[in-house]
């Protein structure tokens, strides 16, 4: 039985030379985390990360098993701020009329199973199948906004914009809200994702609190002006029954569904393309073939995904490889080693697009708690894949290539991609 001392939860023992290794782990996202990871994976696949304060699961077995298991873990935790919210932060949450009561991917047991059995009658393959047309077209309205320019920051003026458009029409929100609330839902990610200074703080607080007063409008005026989109239809299927949906649940998740929908499609979109760029070779052999628009979406996922880590809380003391974990840890389930792990993908450092598992990916969670709009992330980034490929097949990365990322062990969120598009 391995013990590991330098954290809140161990008891006595020994330090080997892998826990001297994982002292110096860095979590936090940078191009060398992969290679950390690999030797983490390699001599110590679970083990306590002081920094943050997690233990770490990096094996894909791992990963798999707790994501399947809701007896034993939590999802609790999984939008806890990495900073404790200062008081003046709570106030003004607080006097906003901020109530949230849970995103999806933090729910448990009965509440999650009823909130996702209303949520996933609107957001499911069926309804997301319809967007296409209006997907391409705005994907074709991009494209011809940036066709015969040299020089393009393909996140500024295609990734950031253009998920949240597709999402936002399915919510019902008018076109000049746009900017808006993306700039609102945005702030989200600096407070529940990353470590914050006390003015991120305050500026988040009030952007959030402009975002809840948005969606708790936008529910109580589907109340009485419904119409076909997501708010008016879980309102239809709660029927007035708060047993089934009760308005603040209703207005919580509007506000996480316009959150959710977008920021990850973003930064994964530009994930990939970074990654299509710097193998010339996938990015031709996408250009020559279109048709391996999907399964470049999830070798893209696999390889470069926008989500790293997620996080549980054990109910129950338990066991990972030799090493207790006591009820009550808070566990980090690294994505971004579970997807390059050697037990399941061969080659994993290599960036395949023809790679045959790649569906295997973890970067959408799975289980209980798999992404509800995974099937139009998917949709959406194959369209673009597609589309690019026909149309700018001499693109290449601008040099040199300095991308700078956010500073969070959730994501990987990149700053900007340019890029020379002839």
């Amino acid at each position: 039985m391995n013990t590991i001392t330098g954290c809140p939860f161990h008891a006595a023992g020994a330090v080997d030379a892998a826990s001297t290794a994982a002292e110096s782990f860095k979590p936090y996202y940078r191009p060398e985390l992969h290679a950390a990871l690999e030797q983490q994976r390699r001599h110590e696949p679970v083990f306590w990360s002081e920094e943050i304060g997690y233990w770490v699961l990096t094996r894909y077995e791992d990963v798999y098993a707790v994501l399947h298991d809701g007896q034993r873990f939590s999802a609790r935790n999984t939008s806890l701020p990495v900073t404790p919210m200062h008081p003046d932060a709570l106030a003004i949450l607080k006097e906003g009329g901020y109530a949230p009561t849970g995103a999806h991917s933090s729910l448990d047991g009965d509440v999650h199973r009823r909130i996702r059995g209303v949520t996933g009658q609107v957001l499911n393959l069926r309804d997301f199948i319809k967007l296409e047309p209006h997907i391409r077209s705005l994907v074709a309205e991009a494209m011809d906004r940036i066709d015969g320019k040299d020089d393009v920051d393909l996140l500024r003026d295609v990734n950031y914009e253009l998920p949240a458009r597709v999402v936002f029409k399915l919510l019902g929100i008018p076109e000049a809200d746009i900017p808006h609330v993306k700039k609102w839902a945005g702030m989200r990610s600096v407070i529940d994702f990353s470590p914050s200074t006390y003015e991120q703080q305050i500026v988040g607080a009030k952007n959030m609190v402009a975002y809840w007063q948005y969606c708790s409008a936008m529910v109580h005026d589907r109340l009485k002006n419904p119409r076909d989109d997501f708010t008016s239809r879980i309102l239809a299927i709660r029927n007035g029954d708060d047993s089934v949906m009760s308005l603040g649940e209703a207005t919580n998740h509007t506000f996480g569904v316009a959150f959710a929908g977008h920021e990850t499609t973003t930064n994964q979109l530009t994930n990939t393309f970074r990654t299509l760029l710097q193998n010339p070779d996938q990015w031709q052999a996408l250009c020559a073939d279109p048709s391996l628009a999907a399964n470049t979406v999830e070798e893209g996922m696999r390889y470069a995904g926008a989500v790293i880590g997620w996080r549980r809380t054990a109910l129950e003391d338990v066991e990972f490889r030799g090493v207790k974990i006591p009820a009550g840890a808070r566990i980090m389930l690294s994505f971004a080693s579970a997807n390059r792990d050697e037990d399941v993908f061969e080659n994993p450092h290599r960036f395949d697009i023809r790679r045959k598992n790649a569906r295997k990916q973890l970067t959408f969670g799975n289980g209980v708690h798999f992404c509800l709009g995974a099937p139009l992330a998917r949709l959406e980034m194959k369209i673009v894949f597609e589309e690019f490929a026909k149309r700018f097949p001499k693109m290449k990365l601008a040099q040199p290539d300095e991308a700078r990322h956010m500073h969070t062990f959730v994501f990987r969120a990149p700053s900007a991609l340019p890029v020379v598009l002839q």
